[in-house]
C-alpha cells in the first residue's frame, strides 16, 4: 500500500517514465536483451533496498517498468505499420473505403482511402481531380502509382518531417494524380460521416451569408476548416502570432467556453454555468466532425475550462496528465510526430500553471476586467510564454508583434464566434440570405482581418531564426519549471 504522501510522486513519475520511454525509443532502437537487463537490474536493486529504503526501491522498480512499457508500446505501433508496408504492393489498382474527412482544394481533392484488398488494411493519402467529389464512407477503386512520402523544406528553411506526420495518421503511402471510380456510395453509414456532412452543411450556410475572406476566417475559428484562408492570409496570421485562433486547439475552445461561463455566472450558479460551458464544448466537437484532433482539443479545452473556472489547478493537472497518458497510449506516435497534440498539451499546461502567475503581474492588472479582457490577455500571454520555445524549435518563426496583435484581436474572438454561429444557424434553418446578424458577424471578422493585415505589413513583424538546439529548448523549459515550482504552483511541491 502506497502512503498518500507518495501517491502523487508515483502517479506523475509513472506517466513521465512512460512518456520518456516512447521519446527514447523514437530516437534509437533498443534490443530486447537490453530491456531485459534493465528490468532485471531494477528488480535486483529493489530487492537490495527493500528492508532499508522501501520507498526508493518502489520508485526505481515502478519507473523502470513504465519506462519499458513506453518502449514496448512504441514498438508495437511501429511493427504493425511495418507489417502493412511489407504486405503492400504488386498492383496499380486498389479497392477501399474513404475514411476521415476529405480535403477539398480549388483544383484537386485529397482523400484518405483505407485499402482492404490487401492482407493488411492500409491507409493511402490519395490526390485526385476536384470533381466528382467523394465523401466519407464511399467505397472506391483507386488507380495510380504508389509512392513513399518524402520530407520537404518549408519557407522558413526548416525540414518538415512529412513521413512522421503521415505516420501519426496511420498513413504509410501516397498516390498522386490518381484515377478514382465510385463502387458504392455511402457504403459505411456511420456517425462520423453524418457529423462531417453536418459540418459542411453549416460551412455552406456561412459561405452564403458572409463573403471571403471573412467567411473563411469564421470557418477556421468556428469549425476548424483546414482550407478556410488562402496561403497569403494564413501567413499573415502566422507572422502576427494569431494563427492559434484559426486552427482547432484546446486553447481556442477554452477561450470560448470560458467566455460563456463567465457571462452566465452573472445570472446563475457557477456549477450550472460550468455545465453550459461544457455542453458548448461538446456541441462544438460534434459540429467539427468529432475527429481525433477534435476529440483531443475537446478534452484539453474541458480541462482548461475546469482549471480556469474552479481554480483547482492541482486536481486539473493530474487529470491533464492522465488524459495525455491515455491519448499517447492509444497512439504513441502522437507524442513525437503530432505537433497538434504537443502544442495542445503544452498550451493547456500553460493555462493551468502559468496563467495564475501572469495574472499577478502589474501591467496585466491595468487591463479592464469587463468582458473578461484581463483574463483573456493573461491566459493568452501565459500560453504564448509556454509554447514559444517549442515553436521556435519546430517552426523557427518568432513573431515580434504577437503580444500587440493578440491584445487587439482576442477580446472579440468569443463574440465573433458566437455571432457567427448564430448567423450560420439562422441561414441553415431559414435560407433568408444576408441578415442583420450576418452583417454584425462580418464586421467583427473584418476588423480582425484588417488588424492582422496592418500589423503583418511591417517588415519586422516576424523574423526567421536559425535552428534552435533541443538542449536550449530544454534549458528554457527547465528555467520555466523552476519559476513555477518556486511559486508553489507545481504539483511536486505541495
Amino acid at each position: 500500500m502506497i502512503h498518500p504522501r507518495y501517491s502523487d510522486t508515483f502517479f506523475f513519475g509513472a506517466i513521465i517514465s512512460f512518456l520518456l520511454g516512447i521519446l527514447v525509443r523514437s530516437e534509437i532502437i533498443i534490443p530486447f536483451s537490453v530491456l531485459s537487463f534493465v528490468l532485471i537490474s531494477a528488480f535486483s536493486f529493489c530487492v537490495f533496498l527493500w528492508n532499508t529504503h522501501r520507498v526508493y526501491a518502489l520508485f526505481v522498480l515502478l519507473f523502470s517498468v513504465f519506462f519499458m512499457l513506453g518502449i514496448v508500446r512504441f514498438d508495437m505501433k511501429y511493427l504493425r505499420q511495418q507489417e502493412q508496408i511489407m504486405s503492400f504492393g504488386g498492383s496499380d489498382s486498389y479497392e477501399g473505403v474513404v475514411v476521415g474527412e476529405p480535403e477539398y482544394k480549388s483544383n484537386y481533392q485529397r482523400l484518405v482511402v483505407r485499402v482492404d484488398s490487401t492482407p493488411k488494411p492500409t491507409r493511402i493519402l490519395v490526390s485526385t481531380d476536384r470533381y466528382p467529389e467523394f465523401e466519407t464512407g464511399d467505397r472506391v477503386m483507386v488507380r495510380g502509382e504508389i509512392e513513399n512520402p518524402e520530407n520537404f523544406i518549408t519557407e522558413a528553411g526548416k525540414e518538415f518531417n512529412y513521413v512522421e506526420y503521415l505516420s501519426n495518421k496511420n498513413i504509410v503511402f501516397t498516390m498522386s494524380f490518381a484515377e478514382i471510380s465510385l463502387i458504392q456510395a455511402h457504403e459505411s453509414r456511420h456517425l462520423q460521416r453524418f457529423l462531417i456532412n453536418l459540418k459542411y452543411s453549416f460551412l455552406s450556410a456561412i459561405q452564403r451569408v458572409i463573403k471571403e475572406p471573412e467567411g473563411g476566417l469564421l470557418g477556421g475559428i468556428l469549425l476548424g476548416a483546414k482550407d478556410g484562408l488562402d496561403e497569403e492570409t494564413e501567413q499573415k496570421f502566422i507572422n502576427t502570432g494569431t494563427i492559434h485562433i484559426v486552427v482547432l486547439s484546446g486553447y481556442n475552445i477554452t477561450i470560448v467556453s470560458e467566455a460563456i461561463v463567465r457571462n452566465l455566472e452573472r445570472f446563475m450558479p457557477e456549477r450550472i454555468a460550468l455545465s453550459f460551458g461544457a455542453f458548448g464544448i461538446l456541441v462544438f466537437a460534434l459540429l467539427t466532425g468529432a475527429g481525433t484532433t477534435t476529440i483531443r482539443a475537446t478534452v484539453m479545452g474541458l480541462l482548461g475550462l475546469l482549471a480556469r473556472v474552479t481554480k483547482r489547478n492541482y486536481d486539473i493537472l493530474r487529470a491533464l496528465f492522465l488524459a495525455g497518458f491515455l491519448m499517447v497510449f492509444t497512439n504513441p506516435f502522437a507524442l513525437v510526430y503530432d505537433i497538434s497534440f504537443q502544442l495542445s498539451f503544452i498550451a493547456t499546461l500553460g493555462l493551468v500553471l502559468v496563467t495564475p502567475l501572469v495574472e499577478k503581474w502589474k501591467f496585466v492588472t491595468f487591463f479592464p476586467k469587463r468582458f473578461g479582457i484581463q483574463e483573456i490577455f493573461a491566459s493568452t500571454l501565459a500560453t504564448q510564454i509556454t509554447v514559444l520555445p517549442f515553436l521556435l524549435y519546430k517552426i523557427g518563426t518568432l513573431s515580434i508583434i504577437a503580444p500587440l496583435a493578440n491584445i487587439l484581436v482576442l477580446p472579440l474572438i468569443p463574440l465573433s464566434m458566437g455571432v457567427g454561429f448564430l448567423a450560420g444557424l439562422v441561414e441553415a434553418l431559414t435560407h433568408l440570405g444576408s441578415n442583420p446578424i450576418s452583417w454584425i458577424s462580418y464586421g467583427l471578422l473584418h476588423y480582425t482581418i484588417q488588424i492582422v493585415n496592418f500589423l503583418a505589413s511591417f517588415s519586422w513583424s516576424a523574423i526567421v531564426l536559425p535552428s534552435v538546439p533541443i538542449l536550449v529548448v530544454g534549458l528554457i523549459y527547465g528555467l520555466l519549471a523552476i519559476w513555477v515550482i518556486n511559486s508553489n504552483l507545481c504539483v511536486f511541491k505541495k
